[in-house]
């Protein structure tokens, strides 16, 4: 898997002349390079989004706490999703902010 933290295999490629100007997409080496680096691209976000660290919002009283009704309202009606850059294939179950929002929304009607 450490494989593919390097560079790509062409700058250091002994098949042809000149590895800069060859256009060979077809080089095995290469696509296992090029699709594993194009995975990890694509979950990069959604991997960000697991570890993000929610912060409390508002005036802390007795260790809960307490959101002005114009932040929660501004809160609600803003899904995390919509300003998301995760591919959305990756979100078959939902993200940490998103779980969240969804709880405080149902906090919120009950």
């Amino acid at each position: 898997m450490t494989v593919y933290k390097k560079p790509s295999p062409c700058l250091s490629c002994t098949l042809v002349a000149d590895p800069r100007a060859c256009e060979d997409k077809n080089c095995k080496l290469w696509q296992d390079w090029f699709l594993h680096r194009w995975e990890m691209i694509h979950q990069y976000p959604r991997k960000h989004m697991e570890q993000a660290q929610l912060k409390p919002v508002g005036v802390n009283i007795g260790g809960t706490h307490y959101a002005a009704p114009h932040q929660v309202r501004r809160y609600r009606d803003n899904d995390p999703c919509k300003s998301c850059v995760c591919p959305k294939e990756l979100c078959s179950t939902p993200c940490p902010l998103k779980r969240a929002w969804e709880e405080a929304c149902k906090e919120v009607f009950l």
